[in-house]
């Protein structure tokens, strides 16, 4: 998607489509190309440390899940024409009657926490590199909540549409300085207290 392209967001329940991410490097190009815009393997392979071969075999594959796809680019050829992601997000939801889509969706969470993991160590080893503006813009903040599944929900999507704004595919211009920022938030039941 280009800036300025109306938001779409896919619910992906199908358990083959779900497979497709439960790799590693599949789901962390997806989420690269979500947070950076058409890009090529060779960009890929540069950005996420990988080899343009591989990155190349696992975005055909994407593709072919309909996850991603290629941007317009005019005249390049077939090798240097970008991927895009296929929307502005997804929800990955398995048929809560799917035992395979409940045990891929396992996976995908787990990939997603590991990359989370992996994000976060990123940052910490670079931290210094920031300007101070950027160091104390920076944010670890871990609240313990007392809510209903109901209040849960409402909090979530009233977070959602403060934040949605601000995403990479929607937002066209975005100010000089502007740069992208991870911002993780999870909100499950405290296991210890369940």
């Amino acid at each position: 998607m280009e800036p300025n392209e109306p938001e779409r967001r896919v619910r992906v329940q199908d358990a083959t489509k779900l497979r497709a991410l439960a790799h590693p490097l599949r789901l962390r190009l997806l989420r690269y190309l979500l947070a950076a815009g058409p890009r090529t393997a060779a960009q890929c392979a540069e950005a996420l440390d990988d080899t343009g071969a591989n990155c190349s075999y696992h975005l055909r594959q994407l593709a072919r899940h309909g996850l991603i796809e290629r941007a317009n680019a005019d005249g390049a050829n077939q090798r240097d024409r970008p991927w895009r992601a296929a929307a502005t997000g997804f929800e990955f939801l398995p048929d809560p009657d799917d035992a395979e889509g409940r045990q891929i969706n396992d996976a995908l969470t787990a990939l997603g926490v590991d990359e989370v993991f992996r994000s976060l160590q990123r940052y910490q080893q670079q931290q210094h590199r920031l300007t101070d503006e950027w160091q104390e813009s920076v944010t670890f903040h871990n609240y313990t909540l007392a809510l209903t599944p109901e209040e849960l929900r409402h909090l979530t999507l009233t977070l959602d549409a403060v934040i949605r704004p601000y995403l990479r595919p929607l937002r066209a211009a975005p100010p000089s300085g502007a740069r992208p920022v991870s911002l993780n938030l999870q909100a499950y039941p405290t296991p210890e207290l369940i």
